[in-house]
């Protein structure tokens, strides 16, 4: 008989009681708790950057000023952030300004210092004496000093100095003026006057428009400019005008018509004046400006040329005119001789002949050649008045043109001189000559 093991069953007590599992640990609270110091670090550590009080400066490196308020920090500096903040302590316990004290000095003193002054001088001199060849300077104490050379004054000339008093007054007037339309261009126009600016008065200027500029060369030319329409234009435009206008001053000068003159003047004028100050404009700016004054100074240049070679050859042709006059002198005076004699021999030879016939056709003949004379006479006199009055108007008329043309030139000159820092070129300005 088989025994079969009996199996081990578990005990009432244990299968009776509840079954414990292991707990999870979790570190969600550590995590929250270093997440929380962590913030509060990084807030400390990211401090937002304050403004200096007194020069509104905002501080490069946040936290230098905490703790420093009323205070000195000393060190010692334990790394490169301590070390700022102390020298940023050490800053803020000096002064803002400092001011060196006046030395007084007393009367003794201003004695004693002179009586060196003049010891020192009379030692040189004395020096000097004993060595007359060195009058280059002084020797003193086995030393050659070398004489010192008075400071020369600066002999920078003066722009305004040199011109009569009307120019200066002229100029002066100019200034004024010039100001007054400087203020008058930057105010913004009234929006009624705006939409009556024609086709003929545009306010801008495309620079790589090739149509624009050719419209804008016809109308420099043919159209007064307007303060409304100056007043509208933007800076790139009135340089972009400028430039034009330079272009076209030779050419205007050159066509002798005196309302092309003062009109070009007129736009020099107004956009002139509708730039900016020199100390808001770029250099490029500037230098558009600076052509436009070097170009009136070489046509101004060039017009002083012309006029010298028109008068070297008004003297020429005055000595040559001087040379034929006394060459026709002398003929006159030979042939008046020759005249004579023949004239007393025709009368020797004439006596035979009837002496009333003779003076009956003389009567006649000298009637009609006075008569004739009379008639050439008037009628020349009528042509050379004529003549004469056509001159004198071309005379006036070219007078006119170089006189309108001087006024615009120096007039540029003189604004891109004063007002735009280009005085090198006022010394091309012409001097007036007042009878």
């Amino acid at each position: 008989m088989s025994h079969i093991p009996d199996k081990r069953k578990p005990s009432s007590s244990i299968s009776g009681s509840t079954t414990y599992k292991r707990s999870r640990v979790s570190y969600a609270d550590d995590d929250y708790e270093d997440n929380a110091q962590a913030s509060q670090q990084s807030a400390m550590t990211h401090e937002r950057p304050r403004n200096n009080p007194l020069y509104g400066q905002k501080s490069a490196f946040p936290g230098l000023d905490a703790g420093l308020e009323g205070e000195l920090f000393y060190g010692p500096a334990e790394d490169g952030l301590e070390y700022l903040r102390m020298v940023r302590s050490e800053a803020n316990s000096l002064p803002l300004l400092f001011t060196a004290p006046k030395t007084q000095t007393t009367e003794t003193e201003t004695i004693e210092v002179e009586q060196v002054k003049t010891e020192e001088t009379v030692h040189g001199i004395r020096e000097a004496s004993a060595h007359p060849k060195d009058q280059a300077g002084t020797y003193v104490d086995g030393v050659f000093v070398a004489r010192a050379t008075p400071a020369v004054p600066s002999t920078s000339p003066d722009t305004t100095s040199a011109y009569p008093e009307a120019q200066q007054s002229y100029y002066t007037l100019l200034r004024h003026r010039f100001l007054l339309l400087r203020s008058i261009l930057k105010c913004t126009p009234p929006p009624t006057s705006i939409p009556l600016l024609d086709n003929s008065h545009p306010i801008s200027l495309p620079r790589h428009s090739k149509i624009a500029r050719k419209e804008w060369r016809r109308l420099l030319f043919s159209v007064d400019p307007q303060t409304v329409q100056l007043a509208c234009m933007d800076m790139e435009s009135v340089l972009g005008v400028l430039g034009i206008m330079a272009r076209l001053m030779s050419e205007n000068v050159r066509s002798g018509d005196v309302v092309r003159v003062r009109r070009i003047g007129a736009w020099a004028w107004g956009l002139l004046g509708k730039c900016r100050e020199v100390g808001q404009l770029g250099t490029e700016e500037v230098g558009e400006i600076r052509d436009l004054g070097k170009r009136a100074v070489k046509i101004l240049g060039k017009m002083r040329e012309d006029e010298r070679a028109v008068e070297e050859d008004e003297e020429s042709v005055d000595g040559d005119q001087d040379e034929e006059d006394g060459e026709q002198a002398e003929g006159q005076e030979a042939g008046t001789g020759g005249v004579g004699e023949q004239a007393a021999s025709a009368e020797s030879a004439a006596q035979d002949h009837d002496i009333k016939d003779v003076e009956a056709e003389n009567t006649t003949d000298e009637l009609e050649a006075a008569k004739a004379r009379l008639q050439a006479k008037i009628q020349g006199h009528v042509d050379e008045n004529g003549q004469v009055q056509a001159h004198s108007d071309r005379e006036e008329n070219l007078g006119d043109v170089a006189m309108q043309t001087r006024a615009m030139l120096d007039m540029i000159i003189t604004v891109v001189g004063e007002y735009y820092g280009q005085r090198d070129l006022l010394e091309a300005r012409e001097i007036w000559q007042i009878n």
